[in-house]
């Protein structure tokens, strides 16, 4: 079975993000393989809350931008970019988020579906073999999607110490009540549930701005400039190689571990082909959460 391989591209000093994000996902070998004409396509960025752009809480704008543009080029018939709000900090006000973010801008220039997953049409997940869930609530665009592809921030936070690929699907697609319930549940067994059941085909890391400390939201989490994308298809491989460059060991966040011990995928950055820029060059030891991972 071949290597997963994680893309790292550096944003140049001209900014020139969209170019960043063609040539993480070109290294990666592309989204030709991912997506066929006419598959609809279900784009899932950090939309969290209504901070301001820029400081390293919700996804930039112009990573989602660049995305849609080369999901559009592939043929796909349809682009949703779907997210759920946190509560308390986002009270579960999507539509906000994606203002404030400038997503809702970008969607309609391009004439692009957004959907507010916390109020979208329900569906109930039959979990197999979970570790603590039995079933998922979502909604019914994430099912009903051909591709999913995943657009986390990289952050530290208070609970999981980081949230990544993994965490950004299995709380963002969680319905409104259900995120809760995920905490309840137990917060690292419901992530690997999840992910292994709902599958992103593709990701790409927005580590432009990221953020440190006690994340995931400001102020006490702290913006810190790294400048870099991050893509592949394997969600576990690039949450790996996010955490060395945030100066992270993989097998300290519980719920990477367990995903691999899960066999579903790896996190040893041996069996882990990285191309672009070398994790050395890039990496900016990020300041951790000061509770302590669970």
């Amino acid at each position: 079975m071949p290597r997963p391989i994680v893309s790292i591209v550096r944003v140049g000093r001209e900014g020139n993000i969209a170019g960043a994000v063609r040539e993480a996902v070109r290294l990666t070998g592309g989204f030709g393989k991912t997506i066929a004409k006419g598959d609809a396509v279900l784009i899932k960025p950090n939309a969290k809350n209504t901070t301001a752009p820029g400081l390293g809480v919700n996804t930039d704008a112009r990573i989602v931008e660049a995305v849609s543009d080369l999901v559009l080029e592939c043929g796909a018939s349809r682009v949703v970019i779907a997210d759920g709000a946190a509560f308390p900090s986002g009270n579960w006000d999507t539509m906000a988020a994606f203002e404030a973010s400038g997503i809702a801008r970008l969607a309609h220039r391009k004439n692009t579906e957004l959907y507010d997953l916390n109020a979208a049409e329900p569906v109930i997940i039959d979990i197999q073999d979970g570790l603590v869930l039995k079933t998922f609530r979502t909604g019914k665009i994430v099912l009903d999607s051909d591709v999913i592809i995943n657009i986390p921030v990289l952050k530290t936070h208070a609970e999981t110490l980081v949230t990544l690929c993994l965490k950004n699907l299995a709380l963002g697609i969680a319905q409104k009540w259900e995120k809760k319930n995920l905490h309840k549940a137990g917060l690292h067994e419901s992530i690997v549930d999840i992910y292994a059941n709902v599958r992103t085909h593709f990701n790409v890391v927005d580590g432009i701005v990221g953020l440190e400390g006690d994340g995931p939201n400001l102020p006490r989490g702290k913006t810190k400039t790294i400048g870099i994308v991050l893509a592949g298809d394997q969600g576990l491989a690039v949450d790996a190689v996010s955490c060395r460059i945030m100066g992270i060991e993989p097998r300290e966040v519980t719920h990477l571990r367990m995903a691999a011990e899960r066999g579903l995928g790896t996190i040893d950055l041996d069996q882990i082909e990285v191309v672009g820029e070398p994790i050395e060059r890039v990496a900016k030891p990020f300041e951790r959460p000061t509770s302590q991972n669970p």
